[in-house]
C-alpha cells in the first residue's frame, strides 16, 4: 500500500493545510495478505479466494475433476483474476483431457517456463487451453521441469501475471514436486478422499505425515472433499470422515456423484448436475 507524500521535503510546513496531507486517509492498495478473522478459533484466512492446491490421498481420489470445478466455480466471483488449473502432478496427468473442452493448450508447464516474458498475462494465456467457463489449463508433459525451476517459480510467475492458480497435485501428498506448494500458507490445500474403505483408511496416514511435515496450524486449514464416484455411495463415507477427522481440518465437504463426471470425458460445468456445482461452490466459499 502506497502512501501519497508531497513531492519535496520544502513542500511541507507547519500549517494546519499542509499537515493534512499527512493525515488524509492513504488511496485503496493491494495489502500482501487480505485477511478476516475467524470468529470460531480465531485464525485469520484470507479475505478473497486464494491460491489453492489439491492433492488426493490415493489414486482416483476426484483431484483433476475437484481443481477444475473450484477453478470455475471461483470464475464467476472473482471476475478480476484468470483461473489457471495448473497439472503439478509428478509426471503429468489427464488435466488437459478432461479439462478442455473448448480450446486445447497450445504448450506445456515445461514451454511456458522456457518463455522470456512468462510473468505476463498474454504468455501465460498463449500456452493455456481453455474450457467453455474461460478457465485456462496449463497442462504439464511427463519431462523434468527446466533446470533450476521448481514449482514456487511456476507459483511466482503466474502470481506476477495476475493468475489465480489452482493446481491439480494428484497423489499421494508426499509428492515432493509440490513440496514449495505446501511450504507456502497462503496457499490453500484441500485433500480429495474417494467414499471407499480403502481411501478412508488411507487417509490418516497421510494427514499425520502432513502434520509431521507443515504443522497442525497448515493441516487446521486444509479442507478434505470426499468425491462419490459410484451412484451407490453415500453420505456415510463423509459422516464417518467428519466424525473421525473433522477436528484436525477446517471442514470436511463431498461432491455428490454426477453422471456427467462418470463419462471420464471433458468437464463443462454447464452439463454437471446441479448439485455438483453447488457442492463446488460450496468448496469455494469454505476456502474464503
Amino acid at each position: 500500500m502506497s502512501l501519497s507524500f508531497p513531492d519535496h521535503p520544502a513542500a511541507l510546513s507547519s500549517t494546519p493545510t499542509d499537515l493534512s496531507v499527512l493525515l488524509r486517509p492513504a488511496p485503496p492498495g493491494a495489502p500482501t495478505d487480505v485477511v478476516r478473522l475467524r470468529s470460531t478459533n480465531g485464525f485469520l484466512l484470507w479475505a478473497d479466494l486464494p491460491p489453492v492446491l489439491v492433492l488426493g490421498s490415493s489414486g482416483g481420489a476426484g483431484t483433476t475433476t475437484t481443481a477444475l470445478g473450484v477453478a470455475t466455480a471461483a470464475s464467476y466471483n472473482y471476475r478480476e483474476h484468470s483461473p489457471i488449473v495448473v497439472d503439478a502432478t509428478a509426471t503429468g496427468g489427464d488435466l488437459a483431457r478432461r479439462g478442455c473442452d473448448a480450446i486445447d493448450p497450445a504448450g506445456t508447464v515445461q514451454s511456458w517456463l522456457n518463455m522470456s516474458h512468462r510473468g505476463l498475462a498474454s504468455a501465460v494465456l498463449d500456452s493455456c487451453g481453455e474450457n467453455t467457463s474461460s478457465v485456462g489449463i496449463l497442462p504439464r508433459g511427463p519431462e523434468a521441469l527446466p533446470r533450476r525451476e521448481s514449482y514456487a517459480s511456476v507459483h511466482r510467475s503466474l502470481c506476477d501475471a495476475g493468475c489465480l492458480p489452482v493446481y491439480d497435485g494428484g497423489s499421494p501428498v508426499t509428492n515432493r514436486m509440490v513440496a514449495p506448494l505446501l511450504a507456502d500458507s497462503r496457499i490453500s490445500l484441500v485433500i480429495t478422499l474417494a467414499a471407499r474403505a480403502d481411501a478412508v483408511n488411507r487417509l490418516r496416514p497421510a494427514l499425520i505425515w502432513l502434520d509431521d511435515n507443515y504443522s497442525e496450524y497448515h493441516l487446521a486449514e486444509a479442507v478434505i472433499v470426499v468425491t462419490r464416484q459410484n451412484p451407490s455411495d453415500g453420505p456415510g463415507y463423509a459422516k464417518h470422515v467428519r466424525t473421525y477427522l473433522g477436528k484436525f481440518v477446517r471442514a470436511v465437504t463431498e461432491i455428490p456423484y454426477d453422471a456427467h463426471l462418470a463419462t471420464g470425458g471433458a468437464v463443462s460445468w454447464s452439463k454437471l448436475a446441479p448439485p455438483t456445482r453447488t457442492a463446488y461452490r460450496q468448496i469455494v466459499n469454505l476456502l474464503r
